[in-house]
């Protein structure tokens, strides 16, 4: 333990005050890249769906063989929910409601699709869910749109 009047213990905490400093200045930087790199996966999966290079039937299809109830209904509301959230979230705009679509669309998908798999081919499902568990309780920070419109 450092002595009070030590000066290299003085130094030492000087330093650590200093990389404190530093680090919570990135924080709203670290949100807004969480936020993009959740954005940009779940563009990627449902972008090829909405532009037509695969067709929303593979994924009528899917839910079908889950015995998920209105496959085709379903298909529809889960692709273009994600994609759309994506975009709020990337913007920052009604954060903290795309976040709850978010935890209702992927606690559904590891119900019906997921409890079964191993951790690789589940992990995304599981990530995105925490991350929206995690954007609900925390907002979008300072870099978005909904902190623009409330100040």
């Amino acid at each position: 333990m450092c002595a009070s009047a030590d000066n290299t213990c003085k130094i030492k905490r000087l330093q650590m005050k200093k990389i404190n400093q530093f680090l919570e200045t990135g924080k709203e930087y670290s949100l807004l890249f969480l936020r993009l790199i959740i954005s940009w996966r779940l563009i990627a999966g449902t972008w090829p769906y909405i532009s037509s290079i695969k067709h929303i039937s593979e994924v009528r299809d899917y839910f079908a063989a889950l015995h998920l109830p209105l496959p085709s209904f379903s298909a529809y509301v889960s692709v273009y929910l994600q994609f759309i959230c994506a975009i709020l979230l990337t913007l920052g705009l009604w954060f903290r409601a795309a976040a709850v679509v978010m935890i209702i669309n992927f606690t559904v998908a590891i119900i019906a699709a997921h409890l079964n798999d191993t951790i690789e081919n589940s992990f995304s499902a599981w990530i995105i869910l925490a991350t929206s568990f995690f954007f609900l309780f925390n907002g979008a920070g300072n870099k978005s749109l909904d902190y623009k419109l409330r100040n």
